[in-house]
């Protein structure tokens, strides 16, 4: 138990927040890393490996991708790129090409960035934080609307917490990856109905690194879900969040959803599944599921 709360308060010394309504991407830009000098070979390295990551992951079943480019420690540089795991694969090599435009600029060249899109997660590093299962590279986006007026706080903070377990569980339940050493995909997408006619949905979203193991992934969703309601700036009647890392992501909306294909993970209040499991029409739908 310790442990856990040494591993989220060092969540939230890292946690960047940022304006939902700002545009993306939502970045993290560790200046303590230090900048590189356009032309270098440090910057060279990063928009080779960011071209790498992106035709990787677009055409990885784990919509996941990770390596290094370069050699000595001065020009090595190691990346990770996570798509959302419903996307298209062209909206998933797309977002790379723009994260290949954005890294420097935005970051003004610093050597550690995380770059925080709908459509995916991308980091790179001159540390090889691929090495660790620690949700490091951390881009929080708090929106700052509330749920409306009159509805139950603690009633909406119940069922949000409810929807997350379940979504997170479910994202871990159902990988699946070709063979053994291959990235799963770790991936749901979550729905909530029947809190309030005030609120008719609560959406939500899970994803983890495909090089994690399913215990590694539930932990560091259990983490982030601690991060949640503990300092992070989420407060108890907000309307949206999302915490995204470099080993997992989650992420909370009432508004408009926040996915493409239909919700695997399909709550009412009184515990029942909503309507039956349709037949699934792509690789990303699954079946609806409920606890």
């Amino acid at each position: 138990m310790h442990g856990r709360v040494a591993r989220v308060t060092a969540l939230l010394a890292a946690v960047l927040l940022a304006s939902s309504a700002a545009a993306q991407p939502w970045k993290s830009c560790d200046g303590a890393s230090g900048n590189y000098v356009a032309g270098s070979a440090y910057a060279n390295n990063t928009q080779q490996l960011i071209l790498g990551l992106q035709t990787n992951a677009s055409a990885s079943p784990a919509y996941f991708a990770s390596g290094s480019v370069g050699a000595g420690t001065a020009a090595v540089v190691y990346g990770l790129m996570i798509c959302r795991g419903d996307v298209s694969t062209n909206d998933c090599f797309d977002c790379g090409t723009r994260a290949w435009q954005d890294v420097q600029p935005l970051c003004n060249r610093t050597r550690d960035a995380a770059l925080v899109y709908n459509q995916c997660y991308v980091r790179v590093a001159a540390t090889n934080f691929l090495a660790s299962p620690k949700n490091t590279g951390m881009v929080s986006v708090v929106g700052g609307a509330t749920i409306p007026g009159g509805v139950d706080v603690a009633a909406y903070d119940a069922a949000l917490r409810r929807l997350l377990n379940a979504t997170a569980q479910y994202a871990v339940d159902s990988s699946s990856a070709p063979s053994s050493a291959s990235p799963r995909l770790y991936f749901a997408a979550g729905q909530l109905v029947g809190l309030d006619p005030r609120v008719p949905n609560i959406w939500s979203l899970a994803q983890c690194a495909g090089d994690l193991a399913p215990a590694q992934c539930r932990r560091c969703l259990d983490d982030l879900m601690a991060l949640w309601w503990n300092g992070s700036g989420f407060k108890p009647d907000g309307a949206s969040a999302r915490f995204a890392g470099s080993r997992c992501n989650l992420r909370s909306d009432i508004g408009d959803k926040s996915y493409t294909n239909s919700p695997m993970v399909k709550l009412q209040m009184n515990g029942e599944v909503v309507v039956p499991a349709p037949a699934p029409s792509t690789a990303g739908e699954r079946l609806f599921y409920s606890i």
